[in-house]
């Protein structure tokens, strides 16, 4: 098939990957730009052909306070999924990070410098056998006001990595009340602190919770800001198109 993969982050590259090891023709349609990573992000499974079969790294959990204050202050309401009970202890890891870079320098050449949005999708999946896009879903929306898209603002801040701490992998989930950070962590050697209130040096970001946008179905999302979804982690765009494709042979 003559596949198109709509934009160029880690989760696009990622995609563009699984479709080159299935055999396919591979198109990257985006703006040519590096995307930045803030801290607090990783791999948590092996990616074949990019990673390494071993975890690169291994991650300590820890968990301050209780899962309905975590899910209070992330998200406003006591009751709301998270992954607090998933998320304890030690975990296998790998570098976002370098498997991010090691993908920019397969694909760079190869990315058509394009911007992508609800007038030109259309022609898009017109030209290809196949499109996946990993672009937030509110871009290619048509119905924005009719269709909802959930989702709640977070801050993110690089920090200086604790003298003592360079070795080390941890990620911090504060469920206390009286403030208002709730992760504090150190992966891949970035160590960053995420709130839910702007701090100075902060980066303004949206987790994507649930929408229920259903424009341009045919249109394979992968990737937790096409899919707009809570709980869709890196690792999941790599065995989404693997599985799509698969079935379509």
């Amino acid at each position: 098939m003559n596949v198109a993969v709509l934009g160029c982050g880690p989760a696009g590259l990622i995609a563009a990957h699984a479709v080159e090891q299935l055999g396919h023709t591979v198109t990257i349609l985006s703006q040519k730009k590096k995307s930045y990573i803030p801290g607090s992000q990783h791999l948590q499974a092996a990616i074949p052909g990019l990673t390494p079969h071993y975890p690169e790294y291994t991650v300590e959990f820890v968990r301050l306070g209780t899962a309905e204050g975590y899910a209070r202050k992330v998200y406003g309401d006591p009751t709301h999924p998270c992954g607090w009970d998933a998320y304890t202890g030690l975990h296998p890891s790998w570098s976002v990070y370098n498997a991010y870079d090691m993908l920019w320098e397969r694909y760079e050449g190869r990315v058509t410098d394009v911007v992508i949005d609800k007038d030109t999708i259309v022609d898009v999946t017109k030209e290809y056998d196949r499109v996946i896009t990993t672009i937030p879903q509110p871009t290619v929306c048509n119905h924005i006001g009719q269709h909802w898209f959930e989702g709640v603002p977070y801050y993110i801040k690089p920090l200086e990595i604790p003298a003592d701490d360079h070795n080390r992998e941890i990620v911090v989930w504060n469920g206390l009340t009286g403030d208002s950070w709730y992760r504090w962590s150190i992966l891949g050697e970035r160590c960053s602190i995420e709130s839910t209130k702007p701090m100075e040096g902060s980066i303004e970001g949206r987790k994507a919770i649930y929408n229920n946008c259903d424009c341009y179905p045919d249109l394979l999302r992968v990737g937790r800001w096409a899919k707009w979804r809570h709980g869709v982690l890196l690792h999941h765009v790599y065995t989404d198109v693997m599985t799509r494709l698969e079935e379509e042979a």
